[in-house]
């Protein structure tokens, strides 16, 4: 996207980031995932869609993918980038109402989600219920990944889930953590 900085920057408490994602987060990401076994990927915040062009290029066609987008040029932009392809579903809205478009699609259990959103700038409830929701959704041995530039999110992501793993990206601009959010098998 031309003006990923513009935009990124005029948004920046729903963007979170002023640089698209470097390749190396993006494989720390996506490494865990098994892509020959998934069956749902959820993704909050689309953005530019570097992350979202490495998962559909890995996932299988019959694999659903979801990925949702607030910003309006973003849902534009990845619009023109990735068209139609077999299971991919493209949501312009809130990632807090993902439940309602799983429901509506009679999708009840998700595999991965990954989530790009600035939690720190974010309402505390709407995370607390965001995450709710999620674990709602996520299969036993289901993964949610989440990407930030700071420790901030640690307590809150340990009280929450039974592991957090973290694994920083150093090169990225700014560096990266990626947290690893799993439940004992329930």
């Amino acid at each position: 996207m031309d003006n990923f900085f513009k935009e990124a920057v005029s948004t920046i408490k729903t963007s979170g980031t002023i640089t698209p994602s470097s390749k190396f987060l993006i494989r720390n990401c996506l490494k865990d995932i098994d892509f020959n076994t998934v069956n749902t990927i959820v993704e909050f915040g689309s953005g530019d869609g570097c992350v979202t062009a490495e998962i559909l290029a890995r996932k299988k066609s019959t694999t659903n993918f979801y990925s949702f987008e607030l910003n309006e040029k973003f849902y534009n932009h990845c619009t023109e980038r990735f068209g139609e392809v077999d299971g991919f579903h493209l949501v312009h809205g809130s990632a807090y109402e993902f439940d309602q478009i799983l429901e509506r699609d009679g999708i009840k259990h998700v595999d991965y989600f990954i989530c790009s959103l600035p939690l720190t700038f974010l309402d505390k409830s709407d995370v607390d219920g965001m995450i709710d929701k999620v674990q709602q959704y996520m299969k036993p041995n289901g993964m949610f990944i989440q990407y930030l530039y700071s420790l901030s999110r640690y307590r809150f992501f340990k009280r929450r889930f039974d592991k957090v793993a973290l694994k920083m990206t150093l090169l990225n601009v700014p560096p990266a953590i990626v947290y690893r959010c799993t439940n004992d098998e329930q």
